[in-house]
């Protein structure tokens, strides 16, 4: 199979992405075979940042804003978030220090917004504090009391992740087409980023373990029947560990991996992530209806911030709005569970696109697991996506 063309604008569409089949399944040597689509140029970046309110309180959204000398269509940019406890900077550098998907887009030529989610940013661009003493960080130019902190956690829900996401957006990129991503947990809300904008539009949506909506992914669980629920308490604080990292899956193989496994990854990862993920996260990925409801009422917020998420995405729009997601096949969430190719969850998430908008593809890669976009050979996702814009796969 052929992910790329040797030549890129002779206006011949790329088999692969342009024929039948849902599902494309190149073999590693397809992939190691992928180049990039054009030649790098230099980039600059800056630190961008904005508050809004929303439930009650202020909130301020970090950003990092990367913008090539000689943009190649300064009407299109990338905007990039992460998944559960990750931030920015996994977007614009790998654990070994190569250059993370954001990097690879600008010296390709286009500008890319890399955004952490409300509350994962530390005002210094670093943590030091241990893991196990962090709270979510929710204004950036104060200290709040601990107990307003906590009473915050159950007030930022996705719709509050999800606004800032696009508040940002606006601020820096009026006007733009989007292309926009995001990993894991972050992965709906770049679907769900579109009713939020108010001055520019996302015209496609690429993924890596990226799945698909909210209520799609409890539509899933509910079907394959192969995992149990995970109701997190109201009160509870997820801090990531190495453990917690192996235990999930996330390990890739060492050959993928430079930074040494789990624990490699914690070094890099405790000084630039949060690692922190709060129960209102998890269960509004979850889709746990009962616990959303009780925090609604606990609060005195109405039920539909903590539920509108989990609605399909508006039809008219994601009719005009193309989809690609890539997956690795040892990623346990998005490959693993399923007895059937069909079963598999990214499989599922690109049949409900596929009835609503008329391109989408979903690429299954060898080896990787979870974190594959961090891993050895990543600026190869980014190559794959310019080769589909070239190829007018977004229109």
């Amino acid at each position: 199979m052929t992910l790329m063309r040797d030549r890129v604008g002779s206006g011949a569409a790329q088999p692969g992405l342009f024929g039948p089949d849902l599902l494309l399944t190149p073999t590693w040597e397809d992939w190691l075979n992928v180049a990039p689509p054009f030649p790098d140029r230099p980039y600059s970046q800056r630190e961008v940042q904005c508050r809004f309110s929303r439930n009650g309180y202020d909130w301020d959204v970090h950003g990092t804003l990367l913008t090539p000398a000689d943009e190649r269509d300064s009407s299109l940019t990338f905007v990039l978030t992460h998944g559960g406890a990750g931030s920015e900077f996994e977007l614009l550098e790998t654990p070994d220090g190569r250059p993370g998907l954001g990097r690879v887009l600008a010296a390709q030529g286009f500008s890319v917004l890399c955004i952490t989610w409300v509350g994962h940013h530390h005002p210094s661009g670093r943590w030091s504090a241990p893991v196990a003493q962090r709270l979510p960080i929710y204004l950036l130019d104060r200290e709040l009391p601990d107990s307003e902190t906590r009473e915050r956690m159950l007030r930022c829900t996705y719709n509050v992740t999800v606004e800032g996401m696009a508040r940002l957006t606006d601020a820096v990129l009026p006007g733009r087409r989007i292309i926009a991503f995001g990993h894991s947990t972050g992965g709906p809300m770049s679907i769900s980023l579109q009713p939020f904008l108010q001055h520019a539009r996302v015209a496609g949506i690429v993924g890596w373990a990226s799945g698909g909506p909210d209520g799609w992914y409890r539509e899933w669980l509910m079907w394959i029947r192969a995992k149990s629920e995970n109701i997190v308490p109201l009160d509870h604080l997820a801090r990531r560990t190495a453990t917690a990292f192996r235990n999930a899956g996330y390990e890739d193989e060492p050959e993928l991996a430079p930074w040494g496994g789990a624990e490699g990854y914690m070094v890099w990862g405790d000084i630039w992530k949060s690692q922190l993920k709060t129960s209102v996260c998890e269960n509004q990925h979850k889709a746990n209806i009962d616990i959303l409801m009780d925090c609604a009422r606990s609060v005195g917020l109405p039920a539909s911030e903590y539920l509108d998420h989990l609605l399909d995405p508006d039809p008219a729009w994601l009719s005009q709005t193309p989809v690609l997601l890539l997956v690795g096949e040892k990623d346990r969430n998005h490959w693993f569970y399923g007895k059937e190719t069909e079963d598999k969850l990214e499989v599922f998430m690109g049949r409900k696109f596929e009835q609503r908008t008329p391109r989408t593809k979903v690429m299954l890669l060898p080896r990787y697991g979870h974190y594959g976009y961090v891993g050895l050979y990543n600026e190869k996702i980014a190559y794959v996506w310019l080769q589909a814009l070239a190829d007018r796969f977004f229109g």
